[in-house]
């Protein structure tokens, strides 16, 4: 891990570029973002706005994301008392899906092939208010996740009405049959005249590797390690923020081991 070297953008990165690989960053052309009306299979009937960064382009495996955000408030639906909706719930925090493929609207009729081709994906979850509750997830398919809470090693604060910025990385192992991952988070970040102003404070959360340890009895086919890229979308999900919700310096990147 080198923590030295610096993106276009300012912000370090903690592993080396792999040589002639890929780096897509925010306002390119795979960038995109949208303010959704979105339910859930698990709260039936109930409604809430997602705000949404993602890349569309599929990367080699071992990558490097790095994303800041200004979350101004939540939408009103997160305090409004509803059953499965908040803290360590449905709808309560920032979530970054990588190496993972399309999430298509199912139900109990949408083909098997469909299915397959969903999601298998690592998450790594920030609560707004704060804490550790399923910080570490995998999801497939789309739908089903195995979520794990994983201890940290800085706590993770409250950062409703304010910056933060997120930082994970994932790198299989050498011998091919593990999947390492860390994630960070910087707290000491401001908006200037509409820029970011941060001193690249990242602090470790968490630090893994998956082999076969963080999937659920009840979906085996979240028990493997997700080895490969499963298709072309990295997101960043924020079920509840207020449409006024920016991104700054994002970026995700091919690496290597230093």
């Amino acid at each position: 891990m080198s923590g030295t070297e610096v993106d276009q953008f300012g912000i370090v990165k903690k592993f080396p570029d792999l040589e002639g690989g890929v780096t897509i960053i925010q306002d390119g052309p795979e960038w995109d973002e949208t303010f959704t009306e979105h339910g859930y299979n698990s709260v039936p009937g109930v409604k809430i706005k997602r705000k949404t960064f993602k890349f569309n382009k599929k990367l080699k495996p071992d990558q490097e994301v790095t994303i800041y955000v200004s979350l101004p408030r939540l939408n009103s639906e997160y305090f409004e008392g509803i059953d499965g909706i908040g803290k360590c719930e449905s709808g309560s925090g920032h979530s970054i899906k990588l190496r993972g493929g399309p999430h298509p609207a199912v139900n109990k009729n949408t083909p098997k092939n469909i299915l397959k081709k969903s999601a298998k994906c690592y998450i790594f979850h920030y609560e707004y208010e704060g804490g550790k509750c399923n910080n570490f997830q995998k999801e497939f398919p789309h739908p089903k996740y195995a979520k794990s809470t994983i201890d940290e090693e800085n706590e993770f604060p409250n950062w409703i009405g304010k910056v933060m910025g997120f930082k994970a990385a994932l790198l299989n192992t050498d011998d091919g049959k593990g999947v390492e991952f860390w994630s960070w988070f910087d707290p000491l970040v401001r908006i200037e005249n509409g820029k970011l102003v941060t001193g690249n404070n990242w602090l470790l959360r968490y630090h893994g590797i998956d082999k076969g340890q963080f999937g659920s009895k009840k979906l085996p086919d979240t028990k493997s390690p997700f080895l490969e890229t499963h298709g072309s979308l990295t997101e960043f999900r924020m079920d509840n923020a207020d449409e006024n919700t920016k991104a700054f310096c994002a970026s995700l990147r091919e690496i290597r081991r230093s």
